[in-house]
């Protein structure tokens, strides 16, 4: 029997006073939600989605690392640069799906 290996994507919305993170699961042509959107710094939104991919015994604790540290750069990276638009970071963390809020 083949595993099939779990990805699991970030999902971001990008603000100028907060940030929204979830995380997918990418399936071969679509990405499944597995979290709700947690909005830091106004919730411990690192902490909730580790609460949350704890709670699912079948991801592989690389994946769960992985997707984790990915938060904690993304958070970084807000705290310095807020000011500016997601898109323009998109080439640094290519494996993040930004989401776009149309006004």
């Amino acid at each position: 029997m083949t595993t099939i290996p779990i990805k699991l994507k970030l999902r971001v919305l990008w603000f100028k006073d907060c940030l929204g993170l979830a995380i997918d699961q990418q399936g071969v042509n679509q990405a499944y939600p597995l979290t709700p959107y947690y909005i830091w710094p106004r919730t411990e939104a690192w902490e909730q989605l580790k609460l949350e991919l704890d709670s699912r015994p079948w991801l592989p604790n690389a994946n769960k690392v992985l997707i984790l540290n990915l938060t904690t750069e993304v958070m970084n990276s807000w705290r310095e640069y807020r000011k500016l638009e997601s898109p323009k970071l998109s080439p640094r963390f290519h494996d993040i799906n930004f989401v776009e809020i149309q006004n």
